[in-house]
């Protein structure tokens, strides 16, 4: 079993103590480094390279969603799980924006928090259930209407794209695996969100939850 490789960013060492404290003899997960703040993690990435980074939101200088969004373009192999407090509506379209596949709240159990971790490793999506209430809250009832209606809507194409795109796959990741160009690409996504009477790729993402196209 190849073992996965963790990095954790937080400004509190007790919480990066304590997270540490789960893979205490776990063969599966291993925790690489961690940091403090952005240029830490910025001056340890020259060196490790770990499969799943863990974000808090709110550090010191540049904060979570910022260092994702660095992290999304220049280092395309890393995952990004977002690891915080904060479970607003905003805080979690911003992670999803920012190219996050995975959403855990501090209060996580270290059983869940293992389990969403292999789910994101085996490319799905992963949000804890002190999360759910706020992705699927407010949305459910925006998307509910058109929901059971994308098989019919949708072509074979848009629904491979919309699952692409909650998988947290760029534009150019996307074109890669469908080979097919960029601007093909961006041509689904605009054909897609005027379909379905969305707006946004975080719209997309939560449609795709809903609907079984990718799994939390």
């Amino acid at each position: 079993m190849k073992t996965t490789k963790l990095y954790i960013v937080d400004d509190h060492r007790i919480v990066i103590d304590g997270i540490s404290s789960y893979f205490i003899g776990n063969k599966q997960f291993e925790l690489i480094g961690s940091a403090t703040s952005a240029q830490e993690l910025f001056d340890d990435l020259k060196q490790f390279s770990p499969d799943i980074l863990l974000l808090d939101i709110k550090l010191p200088g540049l904060s979570g969603i910022q260092i994702a969004k660095i992290v999304t373009k220049e280092y395309t192999n890393i995952k990004i799980v977002f690891l915080s407090a904060n479970t607003d509506e905003e805080s979690l379209n911003d992670a999803i924006s920012a190219g996050g596949v995975g959403y855990f709240s501090k209060d996580i159990i270290e059983e869940e928090f293992l389990i969403g971790l292999t789910k994101i490793i085996n490319n799905e999506n992963y949000y804890s259930k002190g999360i759910q209430p706020t992705l699927f809250g407010t949305y459910s009832k925006q998307v509910n209407t058109v929901s059971s209606y994308h098989d019919d809507i949708l072509s074979n194409r848009e629904i491979q794209v919309i699952k692409l795109f909650a998988d947290g796959l760029s534009f150019k990741e996307i074109a890669n695996k469908l080979e097919i160009s960029t601007r093909t690409v961006e041509s689904h996504k605009k054909n897609i969100l005027t379909k379905l009477k969305l707006k946004t790729t975080v719209d997309l993402v939560k449609y795709a939850i809903l609907n079984g196209l990718t799994s939390i």
